[in-house]
C-alpha cells in the first residue's frame, strides 16, 4: 500500500502566494478506513511577509465573520513558529518519496503548498503526477456526507475529515 496524503491549510488569502496560519496533514490508505499518521503546525503569519507572501482583504474579512469565533479563538491561543520552521517540519513528516497528495480543490492547498515550498527554497516533495483533487472526487458522490471530526477550519481536524470521507468515496464507489 503506497499511502496517500490529503493536505489542508488555513490563509489570509486564495492567490497562489498567500500568508498561511496552519498546515494539517493525514497520511492514509484511500482503500482503508483510517488515519495511518498526522501532521499540524500553526504558523506566525508576520513571518510569511518575510517571504512575500500576501493578505486578500477578503480572506481577512471573511476569518472576521462571527461564525468563525471560535476557529479563530482557538487558532490565535496556539504556539506559533516561523515559515521557514513550519515548512521543514513538513517535508521531514512527508518523507523523500512522492506520494499521492490530495487537497481540496484543485487550485487551492496543493497548489499554494507548492508554491510556498518553491519560495521558500524547497523542492515540493510531490511530483505533479501525484497530485489529487478531492473536491473532483467528492462531487462524484454526493450522497456521501462528511462526517466532520474535530473543529472545522483546524488544518488537522478538515486534513483528517477529508480523509476520512474520501476513503467513504473509494468504498462508495468500488474505487
Amino acid at each position: 500500500m503506497i499511502p496517500n496524503v490529503m493536505i489542508d491549510i488555513e490563509t489570509l488569502g486564495t492567490g497562489h502566494l498567500p500568508v498561511i496560519l496552519s498546515i494539517g496533514a493525514a497520511k492514509f490508505d484511500p482503500h482503508g478506513d483510517s488515519i495511518n499518521d498526522s501532521f499540524y503546525v500553526a504558523v506566525d503569519p508576520v513571518s510569511c511577509e518575510h517571504f512575500g507572501l500576501k493578505v486578500t482583504a477578503s480572506t481577512a474579512m471573511w476569518w472576521m465573520d462571527p461564525e468563525r469565533d471560535i476557529a479563530r479563538t482557538n487558532m490565535l491561543q496556539e504556539s506559533r513558529v516561523d515559515l521557514a520552521t513550519a515548512l521543514d517540519g513538513f517535508m521531514q513528516w512527508y518523507g523523500p518519496d512522492s506520494l499521492p497528495t490530495w487537497g481540496n480543490g484543485a487550485t487551492f492547498d496543493n497548489v499554494i503548498m507548492r508554491s510556498v515550498l518553491e519560495k521558500v527554497l524547497y523542492e515540493c516533495p510531490w511530483k505533479f503526477w501525484d497530485d489529487r483533487c478531492y473536491r473532483t472526487l467528492k462531487s462524484m458522490a454526493p450522497s456521501i456526507k462528511i462526517e466532520r471530526h474535530g473543529m472545522y477550519h483546524n488544518a488537522l481536524d478538515d486534513a483528517v475529515s477529508q480523509a476520512l470521507h474520501l476513503q467513504a468515496i473509494y468504498k462508495h464507489l468500488s474505487l
